[in-house]
């Protein structure tokens, strides 16, 4: 009986292609960030500021003047790395495989929702933005943990230390925002510390670590084209 792998998408796309796929995405959600962060005025008239204010805040169209370049951004990279994860993950089999494909496809889905469904409809964007946060680490930590437990071809092991700094983050920023209770829950901030807040700056960590995880595969796929 064979044992070769199904492959999760029928596309066959070369190393090069994946690489740049996925750097594209990530260059596309950080330009809608800096594009929506630069003209920002909050309900507050305050600029905006990663040391105390939340990523989707960017979003929100109520409050910030170039929120559909954030929440485009997040759309297109959502599908470009959800669609990243659904190739890289033919190099994978068994459960690490099956892991992969469940939480590459609910972090995928659930990132290009939160663009979708930006702070001005907050319920369904705290359940997307959620999903996202809870799943977006585990891509990092089921590709650490398959790395750690064997070889991966093509892959370092230096790739071991991007994902544990996704990993350690992204906890601390869970179980820090575990205990946020807003004073407003309905409403814009009404109690933003004037500079320093550990727990947006904490969701800014939790991203960006991500972020930058995509990058440091993508750029082992690039450099693997090139030898």
């Amino acid at each position: 009986m064979s044992t070769t792998p199904v492959r999760v998408v029928s596309v066959s796309v070369t190393s090069r292609r994946l690489a740049l796929l996925g750097l594209a995405s990530v260059g596309v959600i950080l330009v809608g960030m800096v594009a929506a962060a630069i003209p920002y005025h909050g309900h507050a008239a305050e600029s905006y500021s990663p040391l105390n204010h939340f990523v989707s805040e960017l979003g929100e169209i109520a409050g910030s003047r170039l929120a559909w370049a954030f929440n485009l951004g997040l759309i297109l990279g959502g599908m470009g790395l959800g669609s990243f994860l659904l190739l890289l993950v033919d190099r994978f089999e068994g459960p690490f495989r099956i892991a992969l494909v469940v939480v590459g496809v609910a972090a995928g889905i659930s990132g290009t929702l939160v663009g979708v469904y930006p702070m001005d409809y907050l319920l369904t964007h705290r359940i997307v933005s959620s999903i996202l946060f809870l799943t977006g680490w585990l891509v990092a930590a089921i590709f650490s943990l398959r790395l750690l437990v064997r070889h991966l071809p093509g892959m370092p092991r230096w790739l071991l230390v991007p994902g544990g700094v996704v990993v350690a983050v992204s906890v601390t920023f869970i179980a820090v925002y575990s205990t946020y209770r807003p004073a407003n829950p309905d409403g814009p901030i009404a109690n933003r510390p004037a500079d320093f807040w550990s727990v947006p700056f904490l969701e800014w960590a939790s991203l960006l670590s991500l972020l930058a995880w995509f990058v440091c595969v993508s750029l082992v796929l690039l450099r693997e084209r090139s030898e």
